[in-house]
């Protein structure tokens, strides 16, 4: 999706802007709904 916004064909200002916009929200959505993974808890010290 990001390749898309390397050139600019649009003839009107608004549906670049809006392209653009489009494109933030769903890199941010996939960021915020990212599974992460557990990070290993150390062996407790005896």
């Amino acid at each position: 999706m990001a390749r898309r916004h390397a050139r600019d064909y649009e003839r009107l200002i608004q549906h670049s802007e809006s392209l653009i916009t489009w494109a933030a929200i769903t890199l941010m959505t996939r960021r915020l709904t990212r599974r992460r993974q557990a990070k290993p808890t150390p062996p407790p010290s005896a």
